[in-house]
């Protein structure tokens, strides 16, 4: 294959990018007046913002202060596989109290996401991730953006409120009728499926390599599913609460502009939902996907994310007003099933 354009001729900087990152347990607040136990990098979610430039050495510290193991994958970027964190493939999980180093050389501009591969359908969905942005070394003069923002898209499953598939089946059928979408079936509500846990994949995954001596064999494995704790159950994705970097509607922070500007936006999406994006009141053009520059930017109004994806696009901010930009699955916009919630975020104009 022939390089990728953007990307042949990327020199090394000399410079060493050092980032610290503290795994660990705390209490999270999604929209006022609903907390729920969290796993966050440094007492956040999203964790910090790591931001580096093409041709620098990115050297990640991660100390794991959770009950439990894990590990860090650098979602869509080439790195070598002993950094790719993937436990019982490319390394060992971290052990409570112990300390990691990643590093890497970032070797392509875009927007990435870091985010735990270890139990990580818990794990994820409790706030364990977050934002990787490399910066081009020779950026395109015709993309200087007046403002900039970032929007990372996830799901949570909250226990003991409304709209909560599970706690629906405690609270009569009812409940039942009106928010069970994961099952249905021609217009009727059916039981969510379970599909296993990640132990006994885990564990079947490293029994079916045969290699008990190697590595990687002996890893400890998650010792049970995640049950009613604060996350998803495993595989069923009940999530009853959306979030913008950690903050359901009204408490996401809005995106402020002035008349004339162009504003960039990085979305990205760690949740397992699907996410139409729709901006009010304006086009915008569709930038890049998954870290990769379009060769024609696409003009629309609306983006679809899937699970996994990053997407950049831009607006010229020529509508003056209120407006929305939020998810057009509009079981989305709600929290609890109450509206509005959920993805919804404010784009105001200042004065």
């Amino acid at each position: 294959m022939p390089p990728l354009r953007e990307t042949d001729e990327i020199r090394p900087t000399g410079k060493v990018r050092v980032f610290r990152l503290e795994a660990k347990p705390a209490r999270w607040e999604v929209v006022s007046g609903v907390t729920t136990d969290a796993y966050t990098f440094n007492g956040t979610v999203p964790g910090p913002t790591l931001r580096a430039t093409e041709g620098d050495t990115l050297r990640v510290i991660v100390k794991n202060s959770l009950p439990e193991e894990t590990a860090i994958h650098w979602h869509g970027l080439h790195v070598p596989n002993n950094m790719d964190g993937v436990p019982s493939f490319t390394q060992h999980a971290i052990k409570p109290g112990e300390t990691f180093t990643y590093e890497f050389v970032a070797n392509h501009a875009g927007t990435y996401m870091y985010h735990s591969h270890f139990n990580s359908i818990a794990q994820i969905d409790k706030g364990l991730y977050g934002l990787l942005i490399i910066d081009p070394q020779k950026p395109d003069p015709a993309l200087r953006h007046d403002r900039e923002y970032t929007l990372m898209l996830s799901g949570w499953h909250i226990p003991g409120h409304a709209g909560n598939p599970r706690d629906q089946q405690q609270n009569g059928p009812h409940g039942r009728a009106h928010d069970r979408m994961t099952g249905m079936a021609k217009g009727e509500p059916g039981l969510l499926k379970q599909k296993g846990d990640v132990r006994s994949m885990m564990e079947q995954g490293l029994k079916d390599k045969g290699q008990p001596n190697g590595p990687h064999g002996g890893m400890p494995m998650p010792s049970k599913r995640p049950g009613d704790e604060a996350g998803s159950t495993v595989m069923g994705m009940d999530y009853n609460y959306w979030t913008i970097n950690g903050k359901a509607f009204p408490d996401t922070q809005p995106i402020k502009v002035k008349r004339g500007e162009l504003v960039r936006l990085r979305l990205a999406n760690i949740s397992n939902g699907i996410h139409p994006m729709h901006l009010h009141g304006h086009d915008f053009r569709i930038l890049a996907k998954d870290g990769h520059p379009l060769p024609t930017p696409q003009i629309a109004n609306t983006v679809t994310l899937n699970p996994g994806e990053t997407v950049d696009i831009d607006f010229l901010a020529d509508n003056p007003g209120q407006w929305l930009f939020h998810c057009h699955e509009l079981h989305h916009t709600a929290n609890a099933h109450v509206e509005p919630g959920g993805l919804i975020v404010l784009v105001k104009y200042e004065s």
